[in-house]
């Protein structure tokens, strides 16, 4: 028998709108500690719009997002780790130089920056570039750093949205690598991805949304073993799914 799963977080029927616009209407969603779970959907979708709203960048129109069944405030954000999809770093900073300044800000000491940093360079394999200035990375190495800043502070609870985006095939490994690394030390995780070959080797759970509604949520292996397409049940793959569900929903 399956061990009860401790819930961490919690979105109850999470609307917004803009003007007349509604950008999410109605979602729901439960996180259990120590699980991998993936928010999908064509751009506009609402992806990035439930990630702000977890980190109160925005406010909701209606519904509630509970951490651990409280309402989210200044002491639990320092508990979430978050790399955006679109980063921006001081350029003119060195790498040491960037993760000092935002670890100071989650309250890190130095001295367990500096650890924190080394360890993470090594794993990607950039170790040379602690002293190098951000301006001198490329695009995937700056993708990497950016990584490396969400988690300096140990989070229980990591937002990475588009984490691959600008990163070749070896990178792209590396930070799958580092991602399972993180949920076996039991952190919780949600991304969202547009690939669905890195979601089908990460990710246990799966919401699909279009419109800023819910289209599809749940299991992703039950959801592979049972859903139909033209009265075909189970055998199908995730992507087949997904194009499937979404375009039903413009009809």
């Amino acid at each position: 028998m399956e061990k009860n799963k401790e819930k961490l977080l919690e979105i109850k029927d999470l609307c917004v709108s803009a003007g007349e616009k509604e950008i999410l209407n109605g979602i729901n969603l439960n996180i259990n500690k120590g699980e991998i779970h993936v928010i999908m959907g064509p751009n506009g979708a609402g992806k990035s719009t439930t990630f702000r709203l977890i980190l109160k960048i925005i406010e909701s129109t209606n519904g509630e997002i509970l951490y651990n069944g409280e309402k989210i405030n200044e002491k639990i954000l320092d508990k979430i780790g978050y790399l955006p999809e679109e980063g921006s770093l001081i350029s003119t900073y060195t790498v040491l130089e960037l993760c000092e300044y935002y670890g100071a800000l989650k309250l890190v000491s130095p001295e367990q920056i500096r650890e924190k940093l080394v360890m993470w360079l090594e794993e990607f394999n950039i170790k040379e570039f602690m002293n190098r200035k951000i301006k001198d990375l490329s695009k995937g190495n700056r993708q990497k750093i950016q990584f490396i800043i969400s988690v300096l502070h140990n989070p229980e609870l990591l937002i990475l949205d588009e984490p691959f985006s600008g990163l070749d095939p070896i990178s792209v490994e590396e930070l799958k690598k580092a991602i399972l690394k993180l949920k076996s030390e039991g952190k919780t995780i949600i991304f969202s991805s547009h690939r669905m070959d890195h979601i089908e080797a990460l990710c246990e759970n799966i919401l699909i949304i279009d419109k800023g509604k819910t289209l599809l949520e749940g299991n992703l292996k039950e959801i592979e073993a049972n859903y139909e397409i033209n009265g075909i049940k189970g055998g199908h793959n995730l992507n087949d799914i997904f194009i499937d569900k979404v375009g039903t929903s413009n009809e």
